[in-house]
């Protein structure tokens, strides 16, 4: 039996909301190509809010960590399997903000050489890579790790169908659509850890004879 923490449900949510905040309020370009939202992005009077932006989302997905580290105590390899995935989310998620944010620091200490020298082309491609390093990279390895639990956690009938649902809008994040029910899942997910904790969460493991069949 293992207990998970409070505070793997408050990361999941830290995660959820502040890298979402994060990615909305920094507003990389991306989707589909408007000239007139870059040229907006490369004008200096958004720079510092942009950039606090991208810190939150960088400082939000180290919520990670704390959920992963919470999971870690779940029974055999879905432990390790969990602090795994989360290592990797955080790190992919982080890696984004600083590609959108650098970005946003390349433009403002270059001055007018970068932001009328680089083509608004060139800034589109580098926002969005940011982006999906930051939002769908994470989700990525979120997802997978939401197919695990409910796969093999004792979970909820409900949340179990919802984390494998979850997952595979995860794995998806690149079109776009799926983006509410992963949130809904980590917010949901989240707030059930922090009301259940502290209480018995198990790995669910078949019988070695059922196993070898």
């Amino acid at each position: 039996m293992n207990t998970i923490p409070r505070s793997a449900g408050i990361g999941l949510l830290v995660y959820a909301v502040g890298t979402t905040a994060g990615f909305i309020g920094a507003g990389g370009p991306g989707g589909d190509y408007e000239s007139a939202i870059v040229t907006g992005y490369v004008n200096p009077s958004h720079y510092a809010t942009s950039l606090g932006f991208w810190y939150l989302s960088a400082l939000s997905a180290l919520g990670l960590l704390a959920f992963g580290q919470g999971l870690r105590r779940l029974e055999g390899a879905t432990g390790d399997t969990a602090w795994a995935l989360s290592i990797a989310a955080t790190t992919t998620s982080v890696v984004g903000a600083f590609v959108g944010g650098g970005l946003v620091v390349a433009m403002a200490e270059g001055g007018t050489a970068v932001q009328h020298g680089i083509p608004l082309s060139v800034v589109y491609t580098v926002s969005e890579i940011g982006n999906l390093l930051s939002l769908c990279g994470p989700a990525f390895f979120v997802g997978v790790l939401a197919i695990v639990l409910g796969a093999r956690a004792l979970l909820p009938r409900w949340l179990s169908v919802f984390s494998l649902l979850a997952g595979l809008c995860g794995i998806l994040l690149p079109f776009y659509f799926v983006i509410p029910v992963y949130l809904l899942w980590a917010v949901t997910f989240g707030v059930w850890l922090v009301a259940k904790a502290p209480r018995p969460l198990t790995t669910a493991t078949a019988p070695l004879e059922d196993s070898l069949v």
